[in-house]
């Protein structure tokens, strides 16, 4: 076999390489994505940026959550808010931090409810279902 012929298979055989590499990669990425874990993550994310906006924000307030949460329990404390699924591990739950200026205090329990809010009550925020008004 001549050097170009061999060279052609080469490229050949590389170019479907690199092919399945790429769909290899491509559905790991949309099988993370569609996680249950990533979900979580961006829950507690979202719940801990809700946090750090009703406590920067003058007055009391009461913020929904704008998807269905359902699957989940929230447990809101005055450092951290937790998103868990029923008889999950304990390594499988998520967590995110916040700081609470002084004077402040969070807290609340939220297990499996379509909606939740964030209520601020002076220097308490609250978790909890949402009522049939709030949306």
């Amino acid at each position: 076999m001549n050097t170009q012929a061999s060279s052609i298979l080469m490229m050949i055989f590389e170019i479907i390489v690199v092919i399945l590499v790429v769909v290899i990669v491509s559905q790991a990425a949309v099988g993370f994505a569609k996680s249950d874990t990533v979900v979580k993550v961006n829950t507690a994310t979202d719940l801990a940026l809700m946090v750090n906006t009703l406590i920067g924000t003058p007055g009391d307030g009461v913020t929904a959550y704008p998807y269905n949460v359902s699957k989940y329990t929230f447990i809101l404390s005055s450092g951290s808010v937790m998103v868990i699924t029923p008889d999950e591990p304990e390594f499988k739950r998520v967590t995110r931090t916040f700081n609470l200026p002084k004077g402040f205090s969070a807290e609340g329990v939220v297990e499996n409810k379509e909606r939740l809010c964030l209520e601020k009550n002076a220097h308490k925020l609250i978790l909890r279902e949402c009522n049939k008004n709030e949306s």
